[in-house]
């Protein structure tokens, strides 16, 4: 039986998608063109949407529980070691400014390490996050008692190594962060800093190292999440990061990681096959949903939840989770 042809979709062009955002404001206006109102609404989506799939982040004690909403939690910061321990990680891909790091996994999570190639955005994003509530909170009043902080890594998706993201990120003036540690309870009220190693090396380790700002790798990580930029990757270059970053999820029992891909779909081609539209402006493109499911296929990975994110404009192109 004779196979249907595979449609050649157009790719993107990395170099001068990199070139058009180094043009862009670095505020969240202007990384999200012109649509800043819709974070708020966008974050709400995200955070509901990761919860449902890996609840067990959630610091709400479940109505399951033989014991009070108290001993539940004391047990589970003692379970991670104790206060200020950072056992649950995030990485963010295409990062920007900070703003899904900020809004939609800090909350969640305890570390987070942002991807970005473009440096400004990144600048911008360590300059602010002292004042992001989460890491100006301190460890006797965060969930679980966690030390948090933020990673700022330069780099494309196409060149990093989620697992080692210090070691693969690009070096050079300018493209180097130290880590945001939240501050600790003796300077409640004061910004938040690097924490006493940042400035160290990237060093290896069994991946088992909970101080919040600590440069260790290989990684591991809860969660891997891409937002608003799989679209300047080709096919190869997808499904070659897919699998990177698969490879650098927790996989204990009862701590599998999961890759959340929350992008713009465009519709089906008339005949009902996949598509993509090419954007002449950002060299990007936006796939259909069954060239990500196909994407997801190559790369070794099963969809378990999809979901629409409501409340944007009708204008915008569908965003699924």
């Amino acid at each position: 039986m004779p196979q249907a042809a595979r449609v050649i979709h157009p790719s993107p062009d990395v170099k001068r998608g990199v070139e058009y955002w180094e043009g862009v404001a670095p505020t969240v206006d202007g990384v999200l063109g012109g649509f800043g109102h819709v974070s708020r609404i966008d974050a709400l989506g995200s955070r509901t949407f990761l919860l449902k799939v890996l609840p067990r982040l959630s610091y709400c004690a479940p109505a399951s529980i033989n014991t009070s909403p108290f001993a539940w939690k004391q047990d589970k910061v003692a379970a991670r070691g104790g206060k200020g321990k950072a056992r649950t990680r995030a990485l963010d891909c295409g990062a920007g400014v900070g703003r899904v790091t900020e809004n939609s996994l800090l909350p969640i999570v305890d570390e987070v390490h942002m991807v970005e190639p473009v440096p400004k955005f990144l600048a911008e994003a360590k300059k602010n996050s002292p004042k992001w509530l989460p890491l100006a909170t301190p460890p006797s009043q965060s969930p679980f008692q966690a030390r948090k902080a933020a990673h700022f890594h330069c780099s494309t998706l196409q060149d990093i190594d989620p697992a080692r993201p210090y070691s693969s990120a690009q070096k050079g003036k300018g493209k180097e962060f130290d880590p945001t540690v939240s501050v600790d309870d003796q300077n409640e009220g004061g910004p938040a800093t690097g924490s006493a190693d940042s400035a160290a090396e990237a060093t290896s380790s069994t991946g088992d190292d909970h101080e919040a700002g600590s440069k260790h790798e290989p990684l591991k990580y809860d969660v891997v999440w891409n937002q608003w930029c799989l679209q300047h990757l080709s096919d190869k270059d997808l499904v070659a990061f897919l699998k990177r970053s698969r490879q650098a999820l927790k996989d204990g029992q009862g701590e599998e990681g999961i890759i959340v891909v929350k992008e713009n779909v465009c519709q089906e081609a008339a005949d009902g096959n996949e598509t993509v539209w090419y954007d002449d402006e950002d060299h990007s493109i936006t796939r259909s949903t069954k060239a990500y499911e196909r994407v997801f296929a190559e790369a070794g990975l099963k969809v378990i939840k999809c979901e629409v994110q409501q409340g944007l404009p009708q204008e915008l192109f569908t965003v699924k989770m």
